[in-house]
């Protein structure tokens, strides 16, 4: 018995592919550098920026990165975030508080929360600590 067409399945609908995400790299610049390594934060302020993320659509991760030799954490806007679709935003550091901390720098200050008019960085960055 053949199918009729009208019976199809509604295909699923499509979440970009890896290769449909670009990856923001910022390259900090000397003044960048040194303000990041002075923005000391506490516990509870990381805690409030890292919950500010996440309220407004995001995921934050952390991972070793054997080629740089450094820890990379990337912020990833979910399918709720309001903006920077397609993008993932990241920051590098000898720990993963400092990766993190950059990252967030990155996003809230250099950016002001908006990524897609900046370019990325093909370069092997040197870390910021």
């Amino acid at each position: 018995m053949a199918r009729n067409p009208v019976d199809k399945p509604k295909p699923k609908p499509t979440q970009p592919r890896f290769n449909d995400v670009q990856f923001v790299n910022w390259s900090l610049t000397v003044e960048e550098k040194a303000a990041v390594k002075a923005w000391a934060l506490t516990l509870e302020e990381y805690d409030n920026f890292v919950g500010g993320l996440v309220e407004a659509g995001y995921k934050i991760t952390v991972s070793y990165d054997n080629f740089r030799s450094c820890f990379t954490a990337s912020i990833v806007p979910t399918k709720d975030a309001k903006s920077n679709q397609g993008y993932i935003l990241t920051g590098k550091g000898s720990t993963p508080l400092k990766a993190v901390r950059q990252a967030m720098y990155i996003h809230f200050y250099v950016m002001d929360g908006e990524w897609s008019s900046y370019s990325t960085a093909k370069a092997v960055e040197e870390l910021d600590d």
